[in-house]
């Protein structure tokens, strides 16, 4: 269910990224994705999990979709954007590779309960937001451009 929701989530948000600018896309995405996970904490039902999980699939997809298109529009040398995405997803990789075994121990010194878990991940996409509008930031400083910039 998730991927079959995170597939217009992959695609809606580059339409509007295409007047609006990806990075301007891609931060309230993580805002969104981030609201959504904390409120995973208050999910307490089979059916609430499936709202909730088509909530998430949309915002996920989202960052999915435009995480790389984002990357590539930072970069101003057309050459070097193979080996600079290629570079931002090596770094990607040791996240992806310790964030579920730290859920995990979250869940575990918390006896099961995935609060600390949901907190964690919720405070990573906070983080991932922050670092978007920092990129953001130093672009426009870079381009002389204010914060309207479509970037």
């Amino acid at each position: 269910m998730l991927n079959a929701v995170g597939g217009p989530g992959r695609v809606l948000p580059n339409h509007i990224a295409d007047k609006v600018g990806v990075i301007n896309m891609l931060i309230p995405s993580c805002l969104i994705a981030a609201v959504i996970v904390f409120g995973w904490i208050g999910v307490s039902s089979p059916a609430g999990l499936y709202v909730w999980t088509a909530f998430y699939g949309l915002a996920g997809g989202a960052i999915q979709g435009l995480f790389p298109a984002g990357l590539s529009s930072l970069i101003d040398d057309p050459r070097k954007r193979g080996t600079r995405i290629g570079m931002i997803f090596t770094v990607v990789s040791f996240a992806t590779l310790t964030g579920p075994p730290i859920a995990g121990a979250l869940i575990q010194a918390a006896d099961g309960s995935y609060v600390g878990a949901q907190c964690f991940a919720g405070a990573c996409l906070l983080i991932g937001m922050c670092f978007m509008i920092a990129a953001k930031v130093a672009r426009s400083r870079k381009t002389g451009g204010d914060w309207k910039e479509k970037i």
